[in-house]
């Protein structure tokens, strides 16, 4: 086998003995609790009776089983007592080792405890309270008086981050009687992997009806709005006149079958990678759920690392918490922080369309064929909501080209704001000679707030409508003014090598675009799928579907030469997927979806990354 390999690396390996991530959407899991009597996937409601899962404080008496997952002594403790309560009930249950645990009593249950974490023992889970210390190395997490950060947002999120960032990512997250048909997306979404029916149970004797949409006391129900078995031959009124233990079972069995529903769409929606999408729709049932993603949104690094780079289905960004989002987040600041313009005097900025990319839209084309090789001397720059400005280079890469919106023409106050900020850094950093905004309504105005700030002139060429032939006609004679009075213009060979310097930079950071596309370079075939040669190698492809480049091995030198991107493996040579058990070190700058440059002694290889660089190791 040569020693240049080009490979994948790959997330199959978990580093706790039972419990395996296989899929991932932001802080969302699929993954499975393996050597089980049966084999738990997760996401996965549990049933507490039938499951293979043992609460041992109720099991002093019985053999251990190995093949259960066994939670380890607690003593339940409300979500707002003091914290030396919690000392206390630590000094009595000692869980700071995986491999020894005390107990008050050295008895029977001392060595029970200590069978439980002997290495030859069942995956083991423990309970932590979410003011509590979190100790290391078991396989599910259980946190307590998760029932009392239902309606407190703020609690639940800086729980889940808290509880996340102290554990390893391929152990599970338990949240026991928290999770209802209407909640169980967010609970998700938020990174807990297993829940229970426990909800369902409880408010079935209370007489709630779980829907989509929140739960109804039965006896203000019309109609019974679901058709399951247990719904199918009653009506509300019909349901009320059994006897309460007799309609609790059919109320019960409703929830449930709700919730599966529920948990199968949701799993459903994390392979397509649209559970964020939902999310923003399904958290307006509660108040605390909206609440709660709000809060979630505002903790910017703990979800940039867990959200991919780029995705194969589009961004719908219908909300006003679309903006928040770390794929319309990330991409501003990259624009701000990585990107670099092409050496031009004139700047040109136009209003985004409907149909991505830019310039496949009738609009775009339209302004391009008018103005043709003027286009040359120019730099455009595209405006839009909800990712605030575009360079034209960068109109291919995601999520530039994967976002769709609401075409309204009202600008909300916080969509300004935001595409004003952009647009105001953009011109700070970047000067140019002359700035010419073909646009109008609500860009216009965005565009006159933002000349006011820079205190300096933005010539505005359109009248109301941008395509007409006054409007184009007069974008073009103030280009020709102002191209006379500069000598920037470049070929179309520069233009496409500027293209895809910009792309590097987006994904790799400066330099990276003058390494991979140097002086001297040639740019093959037809855009979007443009080819970097160099010295007769090829060195990058565009990849149209993300808008980022696949390196080839002379390509990939070039780049990690700069050290970053990096993925260090054990002393093996692969012969595919790298597994994460191979990996010794990772650049944390890594995420999913990124070009990576795999080596040790032996190897040199680049492929794409499936999980975080910190995930990895």
């Amino acid at each position: 086998m040569s020693k240049d390999n080009s490979t994948t690396t790959d997330m199959n390996v978990s580093k706790t003995r039972y419990f395996e991530v296989t899929k991932r959407d932001g802080s969302a899991r699929i993954g499975k609790l393996r050597e089980l009597e049966k084999i738990v996937h997760t996401p996965r409601i549990i049933d507490v009776v039938r499951d293979p899962v043992i609460s041992s404080c109720s099991i002093w008496n019985e053999n251990i089983q190995r093949n259960n997952l066994t939670i380890l002594p607690y003593i339940p403790l409300p979500l707002d007592v003091p914290v030396e309560y919690i000392t206390i009930c630590k000094q009595l249950l000692d869980a700071k080792s995986p491999v020894t645990l005390r107990v008050a009593d050295q008895g029977e249950a001392s060595q029970y405890c200590k069978q439980l974490l002997d290495a030859k023992s069942p995956a083991t889970g423990v309970v932590i309270h979410p003011k509590g210390d979190i100790p290391e190395g078991f396989d599910v997490y259980v946190l307590g008086a998760s029932a009392d950060l239902a309606n407190n947002p703020r609690a639940f999120i800086a729980t889940i981050i808290r509880t996340r960032e102290h554990i390893t990512p391929d152990s599970a997250l338990y949240a026991p009687a928290i999770a209802t048909s209407y909640n169980l997306a967010l609970l998700i979404f938020s990174g807990i992997d297993i829940i229970d029916y426990t909800r369902a149970t409880i408010d079935a004797y209370k007489d709630l009806y779980f829907t989509k949409v929140g739960s109804r006391l039965l006896q203000n129900l019309k109609e019974l709005p679901c058709r399951c078995p247990a719904c199918c031959n009653h009506t509300p009124a019909s349901l009320l006149k059994l006897q309460r233990k007799e309609r609790a079972k059919l109320l019960e069995q409703h929830n449930r079958t709700m919730m599966n529903q529920e948990l199968a769409l949701v799993k459903q929606l994390i392979n397509e990678g649209h559970l964020r999408d939902y999310m923003e729709g399904v958290c307006r049932v509660e108040t605390w759920q909206t609440g709660a993603l709000q809060h979630f949104d505002l903790q910017y690094s703990y979800l940039e690392k867990r959200t991919p780079v780029v995705r194969r289905v589009p961004l719908y960004a219908c909300t006003a918490e679309s903006l928040n989002r770390v794929e319309v987040q990330r991409f501003a600041e990259r624009v701000q922080n990585r990107y670099t313009p092409p050496k031009r005097d004139i700047l040109l900025l136009l209003p985004c369309s409907a149909k991505k990319p830019y310039s496949a839209s009738m609009s775009h084309q339209r302004i391009s064929h008018h103005l043709g090789k003027l286009r040359r001397s120019l730099h455009e720059v595209i405006i839009t909501s909800p990712l605030g400005i575009v360079p034209r280079e960068l109109e291919l890469t995601y999520p530039a080209a994967h976002y769709d919106i609401p075409v309204t023409g009202h600008w909300s106050s916080d969509e300004r704001t935001f595409v004003e900020e952009c647009l105001l850094r953009y011109l700070t950093k970047h000067p140019y000679q002359t700035i010419i905004a073909h646009v109008s309504y609500a860009y216009r105005e965005i565009c006159e707030e933002v000349a006011s700030k820079l205190s300096r002139e933005i010539i505005f060429t359109a009248q109301d409508n941008i395509l007409s032939k006054s409007s184009l006609d007069n974008l073009k004679e103030h280009i020709q003014s102002s191209i006379a009075n500069t000598t920037r213009s470049v070929s179309a060979a520069d233009v496409k090598k500027e293209l895809m310097r910009a792309i590097a930079d987006y994904q790799f950071g400066e330099p990276a675009g003058i390494e991979l596309i140097p002086d001297g370079s040639i740019i093959k075939s037809h855009y979007p799928k443009h080819q970097v040669y160099y010295d007769n190698k090829q060195l990058a492809t565009l990849i149209p579907q993300y808008g980022t480049l696949a390196l080839t091995l002379h390509g990939a030198r070039r780049v990690a030469a700069l050290n970053r991107y990096t993925v260090i493996i054990d002393e093996f040579v692969p012969t595919g997927s790298i597994l994460a058990a191979g990996v010794i070190d990772a650049d944390k700058n890594i995420r999913e979806g990124d070009e990576v440059f795999v080596r040790n002694t032996q190897v040199f290889a680049v492929g794409r990354a499936q999980m975080s660089g910190e995930e990895m190791i």
